[in-house]
């Protein structure tokens, strides 16, 4: 068996979205305050501004706004509000551009690449021009934008849909760092991964036993949505 990794990343979900209102200023800002990567995903507005946002409608988590992101505006989204996973006060949406000012270089951030019309080339600047790439981590389940990333200079975590088992060293002759299985992943490919040189973070695992399974095969750390009640049953 992989011997485990000395540290185990537990990287905030959509900043924690069984905890807060799911990709919200709250949610950000609770988790800049600990040592969790910051994860979200990014879809396009209208104007193109780039805003946190899992779904390709906002329905599901948010109030004040419906319908798909390219239709809504920056003024509409910035006055919607984000549900609470257990009924608590709503969040406050933002936007990437305030990630970067908030947290650039100060936190790990790890932003899904989840609306195909994004520009790759203006995204990766973003993040170059700021001068931060080495706090950032850019997902995607698209192997090609992955590949892209990478050699625009970005550490890329390149997203694996269940069930799937590319060529590790593929992916590692790519340019690309970090991978990302889901926590069924097999502890035979999860070898494989690691035994490429692969960074290992598994999504999505909200409990203990799941987390430490993943540890003691190898992996690295996983994305969980529980992210500070998750650190305090490992460490036990």
């Amino acid at each position: 068996m992989a011997t485990p990794p000395a540290a185990f990343t537990l990287v905030a979900h959509r900043g924690g979205a069984l905890v807060y209102p799911e990709s919200s200023a709250e949610a950000f800002e609770a988790v800049s305050k600990t040592a969790f990567p910051i994860e979200t995903d990014l879809r396009r507005l209208q104007d193109g501004t780039l805003v946190p946002l899992h779904d390709d409608a906002a329905e599901r988590t948010m109030s004040g706004v419906t319908g798909r992101p390219a239709g809504i505006t920056l003024d509409q989204w910035k006055a919607a509000r984000i549900r609470h996973p257990l009924g608590g006060p709503e969040g406050t949406p933002t936007t990437w551009e305030a990630m970067l000012d908030l947290y650039g270089g100060r936190n790990v951030l790890v932003p899904e690449v989840k609306d195909p019309t994004i520009d790759l080339a203006a995204f990766a600047e973003s993040i170059l021009a700021r001068g931060v790439q080495e706090k950032v981590v850019a997902q995607t389940f698209s192997f090609p934008a992955a590949r892209a990333l990478a050699r625009s200079g970005l550490q890329v975590l390149y997203l694996l849909r269940d069930g799937d088992e590319p060529d590790p060293a593929s992916i590692r002759s790519s340019g690309i760092g970090y991978v990302g299985p889901s926590q069924g992943v097999s502890a035979g490919y999860l070898r494989k991964l690691k035994d490429s040189g692969l960074t290992v973070w598994a999504y999505t695992v909200n409990d203990e036993a799941t987390a430490s399974r993943l540890r003691a095969g190898g992996a690295d750390g996983v994305f969980t949505d529980t992210p500070w009640e998750l650190a305090e049953q490992l460490a036990h």
